[in-house]
């Protein structure tokens, strides 16, 4: 069934029963629409419709069965149609990254990159640190963005950044009362950060809350329950750096690195590293 022409005519012709009505719509002839019918009802070998003399024109059994498959048979092609003339993309990446970088970092600099590359599409795949890097040597992302992960090939940058205590605005912790904290259920360095630098300025900390998935910890500190630890460059609204008005130890700085997959390449990759370089360097 490859004339979609006569399809077009079939469904119109089996909508309005009118071959006159189908012909005016279709800004052609009512003997073009006769013969769209006759070359379906030759190739299906059977009538589409019944015109007998005197009685007004209507679907065979075999037209009212068709009429459903010739509707999805053109429904499906404007689909291909309109995924084909959408799909303006020349180029793509694959991004791995943690959720934390995905809502901060990421999406700040997507914004520039889109601006300046509207051709490349770009595909995200959120994963722990520890697990990107078997993601880039597989082949299934091309850049992996995440907490350092020390030195390999590949490295396109690592960008020192402070930690900090992240919280809502409504988080009041006196001198006195000890911090209440959330990390991931294996979010060890963080944690060990956090009581390292508490322990240095006589403050108490406790663990209050843990998670195993980030989105799980953000909800902890956005219901005021609970500070974490997260890069100084991650932190935005509704989260706030706490530290200074609670009077809270300074914390580390950490690296965050760029990893690509050696074997991609392309201006695209170039442009969009930079992005991300860029905005973890804005003050």
């Amino acid at each position: 069934m490859r004339d979609l022409n006569a399809l077009e005519s079939f469904v119109a012709a089996a909508e309005t029963l009118n071959f006159s009505t189908v012909a005016g719509r279709r800004n052609t002839v009512q003997s073009a629409i006769s013969a769209h019918i006759r070359k379906l009802e030759q190739e299906l070998g059977c009538a589409l419709f019944d015109r007998g003399r005197g009685k007004p024109m209507s679907l065979t059994p075999e037209g009212e069965a068709f009429v459903v498959y010739a509707r999805r048979i053109l429904g499906l092609s404007d689909e291909a149609v309109k995924a084909l003339r959408g799909a303006r993309t020349l180029h793509r990446i694959r991004l791995g990254t943690t959720v934390t970088l995905a809502m901060s970092v990421v999406t700040q600099a997507l914004r520039s990159f889109a601006a300046q590359t509207p051709d490349v599409q770009i595909h995200i795949q959120c994963e722990r640190s520890d697990a990107l890097l078997a993601l880039l040597d597989a082949g299934e992302i091309d850049l992996a963005f995440m907490m350092d992960q020390g030195r390999r090939p590949g490295r396109e940058f690592v960008e020192s950044n402070a930690l900090v205590w992240a919280g809502i605005e409504e988080v009041d912790l006196p001198d006195t009362q000890d911090v209440p904290l959330v990390f991931l259920t294996d979010g060890r360095d963080l944690r060990s950060y956090a009581f390292e630098a508490l322990d240095g300025a006589g403050r108490t900390g406790y663990l209050a809350h843990l998670s195993p998935h980030p989105i799980g910890v953000r909800a902890f500190v956005l219901a005021g329950l609970a500070v974490t630890v997260m890069p100084a460059v991650a932190v935005g609204p509704p989260l706030c750096n706490l530290g200074p008005r609670l009077g809270l130890p300074a914390l580390k700085s950490i690296g965050l690195s760029l990893y690509r997959d050696p074997s991609r390449s392309g201006p695209e990759i170039t442009r969009f590293a930079a992005a991300l370089q860029d905005h973890l360097r804005a003050p």
